[in-house]
């Protein structure tokens, strides 16, 4: 599973990059204008790279257990092939892997697994662990419940930036971000993703 998180870690550091950009437009090119719009999109995009970090993994897992090259799970073995999919397999068995591939795409293409529960609901189709965010957290060397707490604010900031243009409410007055709270988030993103990728790496 090497590739899921060499395209995470790129497009964390991408994001990051980012940063650097802002910091030339505000030290150089200066107020009045402003870029705060950097830092809405690097939080956004961080939440981002971990939403397909959990998809990539999750569709290479049920891959490899298809192939016997790792363990099933439960929530695995309930998970729904389409008739359609099936008949496409027995016509064409040769590219057999191909449609489950399609099946697991449609199946969980359209879901956002950013919430903690979300995540590990989706996890459970490749790592039969009934204690996720205990054993995540600990590599992080924090609580689950913290590490949840921080996770779930982050994604209501992101919700906030990409649903409302980050405005609270019925305000007409958008919220301040601030570029040390953006770093620190983008931090605690790559180093959960990769706490993720340890434990379910085959």
């Amino acid at each position: 599973m090497n590739n899921p998180f060499a395209d995470f870690k790129k497009i964390i550091d991408d994001t990051k990059s980012a940063g650097t950009t802002f910091d030339y437009l505000s030290n150089v090119v200066k107020p009045p204008y402003d870029y705060s719009d950097l830092l809405r999109w690097q939080l956004a995009q961080s939440v981002s790279a971990l939403d397909k970090l959990i998809h990539d993994l999750v569709r290479i897992g049920m891959l490899e257990i298809y192939q016997d090259k790792r363990r099933s799970t439960p929530k695995y073995e309930s998970f729904t092939i389409t008739l359609g999919v099936l008949k496409k397999m027995k016509d064409e068995p040769s590219q057999e892997l191909s449609y489950i591939e399609e099946q697991i795409i449609l199946t969980n293409g359209y879901k956002a697994f950013q919430d903690p529960d979300k995540i590990s609901e989706s996890l459970s189709l490749i790592w039969n662990e009934s204690q996720k965010w205990d054993r995540i957290a600990s590599s992080l060397g924090r609580t689950a419940a913290d590490v949840k707490t921080q996770l779930k604010n982050i994604v209501i900031r992101r919700n906030q930036i990409v649903h409302e243009g980050d405005y609270a409410g019925f305000s007409s007055l958008r919220d301040n971000i601030d570029e040390a709270d953006v770093v620190t988030t983008i931090d605690f993103i790559e180093k959960l993703g990769k706490a993720i990728y340890d434990h379910v790496k085959s």
